[in-house]
């Protein structure tokens, strides 16, 4: 495994030089990838490293669109304000990673808006394919390895044996959604037969991790595709990727243990049995509410302490556990005030993008991006960097300059219930 984690980290490092010097601005795609990559790997190199390029690329961004705040100031106040809050943290060691993420988060999201609206969706598009590609195929690599060497250090839901995954654990999955969604979006029109196999490889592996809310955003991605280009009326393609999904599909389940697998860990889950009142995240509202309102242990607008909430809510009733919910965890966190920002900067974005959407296909993918975020932010967790970038890098795709029509844009003519005037009216407000 050693061997394979140093490989990655290296890969990650020639990568990052290579894509700052060939990919200018648009480089901005393939940060998800550095950090997806420090998920995979165990690292051999110190964290400072790592903070170091991931930092100096949003400089390099920052240097290139000094206007950049213009396109979302909510993000700079949240900054402000945790940089406020930061001067209460009892221990900046722990929460370092979770604070750089979101600090990175918070300056990526107008980052992305400013630098899309300089290059073409084509453009755009085939370099955020490429970042979605080798995000699987190293989720592929560290999935055979993985399962190769009997390497699952975190067991995740007790799964010890068969396909494992490493060093991923619950929300690190987060990200392989949105990526299978991009490739899926470019391959049915470019038929790239590498990105279709990476697809339909990292689906089945996703299928048996048993992570629901991934594997439900990577089923409604494809639902989404396949409806944008069966209104297109782009037959030829589709029947093309079903049969081929069918074929590979049909070969699969005949020549591998897969279904067994699946029905193991189904019932190795025990999803039949739990009721919803029982996942220990929808108990979190309450607790923070009575922390708030009734027992007044801190403060409703500012919060606790940032990126701290292990032990620290609900008078220790959960023992060490961090908060899931995003919502409970940023309240906890900052307050009333933060996430009332935090929610204005996310509506910000789905505001820009309904402005600039001039397709039926623009208004899905935006909506694809609305479902995956209500999901992710009920499951958490909003400091998984890596994903919820690669989230609004899909949103914003209907702020790239125009280009001619291509078989992935469905117009308005073609279909125009699904991209009525009242959207950019209500977007323009």
């Amino acid at each position: 495994m050693n061997l394979f984690f140093l490989t990655v980290e290296l890969f990650t490092f020639v990568f990052a030089i290579y894509v700052l010097l060939y990919k200018k601005e648009l480089a901005i795609v393939y940060v998800p990838v550095f950090i997806f990559s420090r998920v995979v790997a165990t690292p051999i190199a110190p964290a400072s490293a790592y903070y170091a390029m991931i930092s100096l690329f949003i400089i390099y961004f920052i240097y290139n669109n000094p206007t950049f705040f213009k396109e979302n100031i909510f993000s700079l106040l949240l900054i402000v304000l945790y940089s406020i809050l930061l001067t209460r943290s009892t221990d900046l060691e722990t929460i370092r990673p979770g604070l750089f993420s979101v600090i990175w988060l918070f300056l990526t999201i107008p980052l992305i808006h400013s630098i899309y609206k300089k290059f073409s969706r084509d453009e755009v598009l085939e370099e955020l394919a490429f970042s979605a590609f080798i995000i699987l195929a190293l989720f592929i690599l560290n999935v055979l390895v993985s399962s190769f060497y009997g390497y699952s250090p975190k067991l995740m839901y007790g799964i010890s044996s068969g396909i494992l995954f490493g060093n991923l654990y619950a929300t690190d999955f987060n990200i392989l959604a949105f990526a299978l969604f991009i490739i899926l979006l470019y391959v049915i029109n470019q038929k790239k037969p590498i990105y279709f196999l990476a697809f339909i490889v990292s689906l089945a592996f996703i299928m048996l991790s048993f992570r629901r809310s991934v594997m439900g955003m990577s089923l409604l991605g494809i639902a989404v595709i396949l409806f944008i280009f069966m209104f297109k009326k782009n037959i030829k393609n589709l029947v093309l990727f079903g049969g081929l999904t069918a074929v590979i599909s049909f070969v699969v389940l005949l020549n591998t243990n897969f279904l067994d697998v699946f029905i193991e860990r189904y019932e190795q889950r025990k999803l039949a049995e739990r009721e919803l009142s029982e996942e220990t995240r929808f108990l979190e509202y309450d607790i923070i509410y009575q922390d708030l309102f009734v027992y007044n242990d801190y403060n409703p607008w500012f919060g606790y302490e940032l990126l701290n909430s292990g032990g620290n809510y609900g008078k220790g009733i959960l023992d060490e556990r961090t908060l899931h919910s995003d919502l409970t965890s940023i309240v906890h966190s900052t307050g009333i005030i933060g996430l009332l920002l935090y929610l204005l900067m996310v509506f910000t974005s789905f505001k820009q993008a309904f402005r600039y959407a001039r397709s039926g296909s623009d208004n899905l993918i935006i909506l694809y991006c609305a479902a995956a975020f209500v999901v992710y932010t009920i499951t958490g967790r909003y400091t998984s960097s890596e994903s919820m970038m690669f989230l609004f890098m899909i949103l914003a795709l209907p702020l790239t300059q125009k280009d001619e029509p291509s078989s992935t844009i469905l117009s308005q003519e073609e279909y125009p219930a699904l991209a009525p005037n009242y959207f950019r009216k209500l977007a323009l407000k």
